[in-house]
Order: structure tokens, then sequence, then C-alpha cells
């Protein structure tokens, strides 16, 4: 199981040029285009095909229920079906425009838009992409364009398929979309906050698409931050040097950016965040799920960057999660021990630590944290005052193993860890 790919979206009204740039921009990443679209098309050619009565929202639910539509391989499959030609008449067209609007459809159609996206490594292109289908998307663009230079792309792209039309026409009718578009009740088209704005009135479509390539590296490579940690961050380090007279040592160790795994010791629950009050960057950490079941406490964990994982056996959605923060460029933070022990007590790794170190290729630091146990030791209701000292050690790498027993060189980096961990015990 590799790292995860980004989930892409694309919005913008009719003529803005999103179609094509999202293609290309799919092929220039090697990800899967997702054109939703297509997949309203092939519902729409369904429906006619059985003559449904649209008005009929009985009847348009009890048909579309059991409808399966995919895209593989850039064509699209109704019911197994490939209807890639199918879809592209006249007749579906027109069809599509009305039932789009139905939430029949729409509550069909989202839901399958949602799962072909979740694997990740995907450009999903639309005009609800990322305000409705994928709100959470990694990186979203909203793409938009003057009505003049879109009603003079769509008369050039009528007039190559050799069909005659006026622009003053086309234009209206381009316009008319975008109100149509603008003012629906249903999933209208809107920028998302969050989206990066590209007017393409001006510029070509290889420029687009490297403004495009330009952004999504920089997602790749600069994990967001958060303004509510770096508040919290603030306040906890300055309650911590108080009450515990924290103190940091190699953080000349940790990479200032890209990705980077830190590796602790563990015996207190202070350590994630002694070690991120000691950590000049903001991170990303593993905490066992029980925890975001707590009232208050697990929201609060999770807008400090927490995500669950379940000790019981191994957490394959936990796994993903911690090699999609470190694909993007984040600092995520394990502890390889999975448990608190006692004081100055290092134990065996079990062998997520590894697995994350190897399948990422991400440097690995080591932590050591010294005192966390005696502050707050197992048992003990509240912390209590004590001196802690947090060590980063040099970086080391994995790489992935060309052959053998993969076990056996897991729990080799598992040692390995542990060592340069008891190591910084010198220091």
């Amino acid at each position: 199981m590799g790292p995860r790919g980004l989930v892409i979206t694309i919005d913008g009204p009719a003529g803005a040029g999103k179609t094509t740039v999202a293609r290309l921009l799919a092929e220039r990443l090697g990800y899967e285009l997702i054109p939703t679209g297509a997949m309203y098309r092939a519902l729409a050619l369904s429906i006619l095909r059985a003559g449904v009565p649209w008005e009929d929202s009985a009847a348009l639910a009890h048909h579309l229920a059991p409808i399966e539509v995919r895209l593989k391989n850039g064509r699209v499959l109704l019911d197994g079906e490939d209807v890639t030609r199918e879809i592209r008449t006249q007749a579906v067209a027109d069809a599509t425009s009305t039932l789009s609007m139905r939430r029949e459809v729409r509550d069909k159609v989202t839901p399958l838009q949602r799962h072909a996206a979740e694997p990740g490594g995907v450009v999903l292109e639309g005009r609800d992409t990322g305000t409705v289908v994928c709100p959470h998307a990694d990186a979203k663009f909203f793409v938009t364009a003057s009505l003049e230079s879109r009603a003079r792309r769509r008369h050039a792209e009528l007039a190559a398929q050799g069909i005659g039309a006026d622009l003053d026409v086309v234009r209206d009718e381009i316009k008319d979309r975008d109100r149509q578009d603008t003012t629906r009740a249903l999933a209208p088209l809107l920028k998302a906050a969050d989206a990066v704005e590209i007017d393409t009135s001006d510029l070509t479509i290889e420029q687009v698409v490297e403004r495009m390539s330009a952004a999504v590296e920089t997602r790749l490579t600069t994990p967001e931050r958060s303004r509510f940690y770096a508040l919290m961050r603030m306040l906890a380090v300055g309650v911590m040097r108080a009450m515990f007279r924290l103190e940091a040592q190699g953080t000349e160790h940790i990479p200032r950016r890209g990705p980077v795994l830190l590796v602790s010791n563990h015996s207190s629950l202070l350590d994630p965040p002694l070690v991120g009050g000691a950590c000049p960057r903001q991170l990303t950490f593993l905490a066992k799920a029980e925890l975001f079941g707590v009232p208050g406490f697990g929201r609060l964990i999770h807008a400090l960057n927490a995500r669950p994982v379940r000790r019981d056996g191994a957490d394959a959605a936990a796994l993903r999660v911690a090699l999609r923060v470190l694909e993007q460029g984040g600092a995520l933070l394990v502890f390889p021990e999975g448990t608190r022990g006692a004081e100055g007590e290092l134990r065996e790794a079990k062998p997520g630590g590894a697995l994350l170190a190897v399948m990422s290729g991400a440097p690995v630091v080591p932590v050591l944290v010294r005192g966390s146990g005696r502050a707050w030791p197992r048992g003990r209701r509240f912390p209590r005052p004590a001196k802690v000292r947090v060590a980063f050690g040099p970086p080391l790498r994995f790489p992935r193993p060309a052959g053998g027993d993969r076990k056996d060189y897991y729990d080799s980096v598992s040692r390995d860890m542990m060592a340069a961990i008891a190591q910084l015990q010198n220091h």
C-alpha cells in the first residue's frame, strides 16, 4: 500500500475551460480524472431509455436506486455497459440540464462521486465538487473567465464541429446558464472559500495547468498551518516551562520543511504536548481511538492535529492517514512502543513505526523525553512539577527493501529506531 494521492477539485462556470485543464492536470499528475458531468449524463441516459417520468419523484428514485455508474480508464460505464459515446448526444445533454437539478438525481450521483474520489489520486471536475461532493478536498480550484471570453471560446468550438451559431446567441445562452447555475436552490455554483481562483480570460491552457501544478506541488510539500494549534502551543509552552522547566535539545536535527517522522519513547500522557512544545514545527500525532470518544476532549485533540488509531491489531485506516500526512510534507509524531511504560524504560517497538518509516521514505528523527514519567506517571490523577527534557537526534533513513524477508527488515528498522532513541540517554 503506497501513499494516498490528493483529492483535487476544479469547479467553474460553463466555457471557462475547466474540462480541458482538468484532463491535462490529471495527465500531468498521473491521477484519475472524474468528470462529474459525465456521471450525470449516464443517469440521464438511463432515465431516457426507461421512459421514467421526470416529475415523478418516487418513480425516479425507484429507477435510480440499483443503477451503478463507474469511470474506468476514461470510459463511462452504466451498469457495466460502456456508454461513453451515447452520453454525448444532444438529447442526453438537454435531459441532463434538467435532471441535474432534481434532488433524486443528485442524491444518487453525489455518493457515487464521493466513492470514486475516496482512494485519492483524483481530479474532479464540475460545478459543486469543492463545495458539495468533496468539501474536504486537499486542493480546490475555481476556474472562471469573462463572459465575452467564454462566449468566444464556445463559438469557436461550435465552428470547429461544423455548427454555425451567432456569437450573440451563444453569449446569451451562456449568460442564461450562469443565472441558472448560480441561483438554483440545489447545489448552486459557488466558489469554495478555500479554493484558488484562476481567471483564464487572458491565459493559455498551458499557463493555467502550470499554475495549478505549482499550487498542488506546494500543497504536497507545505502542510497547512493551524492558527488554533499555534495559539494553543504558545499557551502550552508557557505552562510547561513554568511547571516542568521544559528544555529542548537538538532541534537543529528537525528538517524545517518537507516530511519528517518523529519517533519517541512514551512514559506519560504529557509526552505528545511536551514533544509538540519542544518541536519548532506543527505536528500531527496518532492517539488511541478511545480518547476521541471523551466529550469535548476528543474534539479538542482533533483540532490539535491528533488522529485516531486502534490498538487492537493493525489499523489500515490510521496507516493511510499517517502516510498521507508525510506525503503532504507534514511532521508526524508516533510512539513506536504503543503504550506508556515506566520512566527511563525503553521497550520493544510495535511494527507500525517501521512500516511508516519504510513506506514513506521520510527522514526519521529519534526523540527522547526525560522526566515526563515523574511529572505524570501512570495511576496519578494530576501532574506534578518535575524537570523535563526533550532531545532530538540526527535523522535516520530506511530505504525500501529490494527483496528478502520484509518482516525481518521491519523488525530491524524497529530495533534501529529504539537504539537511536536509547543513544539520546547519553546526551
